[in-house]
């Protein structure tokens, strides 16, 4: 475990010689050890040698979701540049043509008046809370009233 704990060690510092090395003798010493296996796959360059590490990882346990992900993002093929739709040429045959102008569209689009109401029925609901709220509540004396009102700004005080 000493040795695995400098091959930890080795690889936050950014050592990986000397994080490759450790692995290897916590490998020769302990061949099952899971932990040693998916550090090793961290600091071997090679992506043939990642997946056998990742891949031995999985044989050990089928389940390891950590060494899943590192081999599906090992065997994920490079995404390539996308081609271009069209030619070189057709693109600088329209860079060179006039644009007409764009008009700015002023049309708001549907989703904001839809959002625009649905804020507007939840203010008015929680505006028909507050008024049923305060016309159950109304004080009927003056000195009712006042402790209402203390009340009231207690509770405003004690929120903030």
């Amino acid at each position: 475990m000493h040795q695995l704990n400098q091959a930890q060690a080795a690889l936050l510092s950014g050592d990986l010689a000397r994080a490759r090395s450790q692995l290897a003798l916590v490998i020769q010493q302990e061949p099952n050890n899971v932990l040693a296996w998916l550090m090793l796959s961290e600091v071997v360059q090679q992506p043939e040698r990642q997946r056998e590490c990742l891949q031995r990882v999985l044989a050990l346990e089928p389940h390891n979701q950590t060494a899943q992900k590192r081999l599906a993002a090992i065997d994920q093929p490079a995404i390539a540049p996308a081609k271009p739709a069209i030619a070189p040429s057709a693109v600088q045959k329209l860079n060179q043509q006039p644009q007409p102008a764009r008009q700015p569209n002023t049309n708001p689009p549907a989703n904001t008046s839809l959002i625009s109401m649905l804020g507007i029925a939840i203010t008015l609901v929680i505006l028909l809370i507050i008024a049923v709220m305060v016309l159950r509540g109304i004080p009927e004396t003056p000195s009712e009233q006042s402790q209402s009102l203390q009340g009231l700004l207690g509770l405003a005080i004690a929120q903030r």
